[in-house]
């Protein structure tokens, strides 16, 4: 009898334990174009443009894993521009240098896939809020015309707290450059990158916007931490000594 309240007892355990999935794994993650490697897919972006107005408030971004396929590894969305300010002009008499702009995004969300490197047991997503998301982009000039722009991203975040369990401080950190391969002023928006978004209609993903710019997410590096694994609350010791009393 012992035997079979046992092993009943360890059936109900196992289901207990499948039915709590894991938060997301402690660690550095980067993506392959790093130094050091890594898992982490790089992407593609979007920006769209209040008004066709480049650098506007409320100008939305919208950024994707790819490797072929649209956001299959992770998925950033919904962040707005909030404020801008000029860092540094370098340019000369001749319109040749650099002008650097420091830009502040507010709201959006984020989504990491079960699949990734991050995930210890393939059982769910890993959506959460973005608390901040800064980026600072480098627009090179020569005589006067801008040649393209690049821009580095630092962002931080708290995933959602889907078990009890999890700890509420579980954060993310990411560090990411970008550049810039096209806009709306130049050509039609491509159909391979991640949708316009509309500030109004966020957190939707769906198109809503027409006009603005699109490129390339490179060299990610993230951090994941405070994702503490909950201790389990009953053992094989706890439930073969309840029953062998």
């Amino acid at each position: 009898m012992k035997k079979w309240i046992a092993a009943l007892a360890t059936l109900v355990l196992a289901g207990s334990v499948m039915a709590q999935p894991l938060p997301p794994v402690n660690g550095l993650y980067n993506s392959p174009d790093q130094a050091t490697g890594g898992q982490v897919l790089t992407g593609r972006f979007s920006e769209s443009w209040v008004g066709n107005v480049e650098g506007a408030f409320g100008n939305t971004l919208n950024a994707a894993s790819w490797d072929g396929a649209m956001g299959t590894q992770w998925h950033i969305w919904c962040a707005s521009a909030v404020s801008t300010a000029l860092v540094s002009d370098t340019r000369d008499g001749a319109g040749t240098g650099e002008v650097v702009y420091r830009t502040s995004y507010a709201d959006g969300r984020f989504w990491f896939a079960r699949t990734g490197p991050w995930s210890a047991d393939g059982l769910v997503d890993f959506p959460g809020d973005i608390q901040e998301l800064i980026v600072t982009s480098t627009h090179q000039f020569v005589m006067g015309t801008r040649l393209g722009v690049r821009a580095n991203i630092t962002l931080s975040g708290i995933f959602d707290q889907q078990e009890p369990t999890w700890d509420p401080s579980c954060m993310d950190y990411v560090i990411n450059n970008t550049s810039i391969m096209g806009n709306t002023d130049m050509g039609s928006f491509p159909a391979d990158y991640p949708p316009l978004l509309d500030e109004a209609q966020c957190p939707s993903d769906a198109v809503g916007m027409t006009t603005g710019a699109w490129g390339s997410v490179t060299q990610i590096t993230m951090l994941i931490t405070g994702c503490v694994v909950p201790a389990e609350e009953t053992t094989w010791g706890a439930i073969k000594t309840l029953y062998d009393n």
